[in-house]
């Protein structure tokens, strides 16, 4: 996506019926991959969608790795996009 921010999304098994238990999984995938890399996990963005039918369970993470004694490593502010838009005219 950019320097050192990164997206992983995941569609859940047949019998995983929640996005937050698809959206943990990426997490600590998402923490694996920084922590292989040296540095440290910091969320940016995320969203999931639960089992319905005909769709399996899904999420997506955005996150960046960072180094530990960088600025812009903070407390996240984290910002999920909302299940439903509504637009106006």
């Amino acid at each position: 996506m950019g320097r050192d921010t990164y997206m992983i999304a995941k569609e859940g098994s047949f019998t995983t019926f929640s996005g937050g238990s698809v959206k943990a999984e990426l997490y600590r995938e998402a923490n694996a991959f920084c922590e292989g890399k040296g540095k440290q996990l910091m969320p940016l963005k995320d969203s999931s969608i639960d089992k319905g039918y005909g769709r399996h369970a899904s999420a997506e993470v955005q996150f960046r790795c960072l180094d530990a004694n960088d600025p812009e490593l903070r407390r996240p502010t984290m910002e999920s996009e909302p299940n439903m838009k509504i637009k106006f005219e």
